[in-house]
């Protein structure tokens, strides 16, 4: 009888262990962000949430969910590298890749820099993005819109 008790005892633990590993593991691949203010409009509202999916890279047209920029010195003040897969801490904005890089940026003409993203808002009139902050560098990439609720 006893020793069914430290079976059952150690059968507990270890579920509440994996339990949390699962947690962690979950949380370190998908991001749930709030939308704030109108510049994803009409495709997404204040007040929705999206659900992305951690990335290294992201494609034209893609919806993404990147570190917001310092308000002064914009993305030139980048967010520190990610250490062990980890992504990079909010704010977020959400905004859409008009140019990935390579590509020629919207009103210049000039090419994305490798590895960076030229973002805007579907809602010209009310955004903030990268014609005002320039290109967005890749850590501040925290993953790619999958699925809006």
């Amino acid at each position: 009888m006893e020793a069914s008790w430290w079976v059952s005892l150690l059968a507990i633990v270890l579920a509440f262990a994996l339990l949390i590993e699962a947690v962690r593991l979950l949380r370190g691949r998908w991001l749930v962000v709030t939308v704030e203010g109108g510049s994803m409009e009409p495709t997404l509202h204040a007040g929705d949430e999206v659900l992305a999916k951690r990335a290294w890279t992201a494609e034209t047209g893609q919806i993404v969910v990147v570190v917001a920029p310092d308000p002064v010195l914009g993305w030139a003040q980048a967010p520190k590298p990610r250490r062990f897969g980890g992504r990079p801490k909010g704010p977020y904005w959400v905004k859409r890749v008009a140019a990935a890089p390579g590509e020629p940026m919207p009103g210049s003409g000039d090419p994305v820099p490798p590895g960076h993203y030229f973002l805007l808002g579907d809602n010209s009139a009310a955004t903030d993005d990268s014609r005002r902050h320039g290109p967005c560098p890749p850590e501040a990439l925290a993953g790619v819109m999958i699925q809006k609720f």
